[in-house]
């Protein structure tokens, strides 16, 4: 019989089971490596002067997801790609500084958000506050903790009225698109980063007009206010913003954010 038709046997129980031990140990080798890593990211930002305290990089999280997305195809279950590396990057982030996720009652009652929390941020703490406006206030108070709101929540009027300070939308949830409009927005004071597959959110007192570009890739209302996130990664002091500002003065736009899209699978 000639080698080029040889068919090695089947490998028994105990060979398959030594082979996974040997992946499991190169996988724990692999994540001691990375977070041996990310002590070195720590020190390299405590030699760079920079005004964000805190160790989010919504944007740099975003990419390293999408591009690990690209690499296993449909090979690995989506949602569980996603919760296998936002625990590493939570736990990564959490050795940098502490960082609480701060809450409305109301939305920490609601066991799928709590759940869709729990998936990105790990091991964060996660504290109630009464309403999304003093969930607001805390991220005010500590630019190093987020909040997160239920997109068509009241928690638009609180943040026009400067509660959450510098906070701005830095990411949405889930991270794998679900829908055309998220379910959760998270806000906190981090840098805003352009990703390539981006959007901004922006909040004005009525409707855009028909006829400006881009169209909004969603829009909802919110008690007197309407949301509408456009595709792209926009400066109210650049075009097109600047003159549909100008033109429409009424309209008292603001950006409330701009944060990587969700991914598309």
């Amino acid at each position: 019989m000639s080698s080029s038709n040889f068919t090695p046997p089947p490998m028994s129980l105990d060979d398959v089971r030594r082979a996974i031990d040997g992946v499991d140990d190169a996988l724990a080798d692999l994540l001691q490596q990375r977070f041996g890593l990310t002590e070195q990211v720590k020190s390299a930002k405590g030699g760079e002067p920079s005004p964000w305290l805190t160790p989010l990089r919504p944007a740099r999280e975003m990419e390293i997801l999408r591009r690990l997305f690209s690499k296993v195809g449909g090979n690995l279950p989506p949602e569980l790609l996603v919760r296998l590396w936002r625990s590493i990057l939570t736990e990564s982030s959490l050795r940098q500084s502490n960082i609480t996720v701060h809450v409305g009652k109301k939305l920490a009652q609601a066991m799928g958000h709590r759940l869709r929390i729990r998936d990105h941020f790990g091991r964060f703490a996660v504290e109630e506050c009464r309403d999304d406006a003093q969930a607001l206030v805390q991220v005010n108070a500590n630019s190093l903790d987020v909040c997160i709101v239920e997109t068509e929540s009241n928690w638009v009027e609180p943040f026009m009225q400067g509660m959450g300070g510098k906070a701005q939308v830095i990411g949405v949830l889930p991270v794998v698109k679900d829908s055309d409009m998220p379910k959760l927005l998270v806000l906190g004071v981090a840098p805003a980063q352009a990703t390539g597959e981006d959007e901004t959110l922006l909040i004005s007192k009525g409707s855009l007009p028909r006829d400006f570009s881009p169209q909004p890739v969603w829009q909802a209302k919110v008690a007197s206010y309407r949301l509408s996130s456009l595709a792209g990664f926009f400066s109210e002091h650049e075009s097109p913003l600047i003159s549909l500002s100008r033109s429409n003065p009424g309209l008292g736009l603001k950006v409330a954010g701009r944060y990587a899209s969700a991914i598309e699978v």
